[in-house]
């Protein structure tokens, strides 16, 4: 039995049309050739699927090994469960992005913290 991945494709260009998560992945990888460009380090943007099927929507890796977890909802603010799990297992730092909010709070995953933040906040202080 042949199966198949289905990779997320994200376009270029932003626009309504295209979608919020769309839209975060075009900053992060914005931010992620910025890093690579001034030299500090060597990054590169992935998304992250387990057997189960649980899929967090993008992992920024730095020399090849998980650096950052980023999760993209519409407007829940709630952690989802393959992110909680994700980093429970990497024990790297994990963030969940919202469209909607104009506050940031911290939700506890065993020893760390997920951020829980309005997209335009945190966005805007990539590089």
């Amino acid at each position: 039995m042949v199966s198949v991945i289905k990779r997320p494709l994200y376009m270029w260009m932003w626009s309504e049309l295209s979608g919020y998560k769309n839209m975060v992945a075009i900053e992060l990888y914005r931010a992620v050739a910025s890093w690579n460009d001034m030299g500090c380090g060597n990054f590169s943007l992935h998304f992250a699927k387990n057997k189960e099927q649980q899929e967090v929507d993008f992992l920024i890796a730095s020399d090849n090994e998980p650096f950052l977890l980023v999760e993209a909802k519409t407007s829940d603010t709630t952690p989802s469960p393959a992110l909680l799990k994700y980093q429970r297992s990497l024990y790297i730092p994990a963030v969940q992005v919202t469209s909607t909010g104009d506050t940031f709070r911290l939700v506890a995953n065993g020893t760390n913290d997920i951020l829980v933040t309005p997209a335009a906040q945190w966005l805007s202080g990539l590089p």
